[in-house]
């Protein structure tokens, strides 16, 4: 049986994420999307972290697959 192709996200999984992240960070922008996810960058980045959890996901797409 051979791979499955990575997928690109679907309308509405980028809608949810970015509605999620606007929650989080009102200023956040989509700067990417494709088959490793969603990517998006934020006022003050990378400036705003103020220790390493804070960065635990900063440079790595947002994406359900591990």
């Amino acid at each position: 049986m051979s791979a499955r192709a990575p997928a690109i996200p679907t309308p509405k999984q980028i809608r949810d994420v970015h509605q999620t992240v606007a929650k989080l960070c009102p200023g956040a922008r989509l700067t990417r999307v494709g088959p490793e996810g969603v990517s998006f960058e934020h006022p003050g980045s990378p400036a705003v972290s103020t220790s390493p959890a804070d960065d635990q996901w900063a440079g790595k797409p947002f994406s359900d697959r591990t």
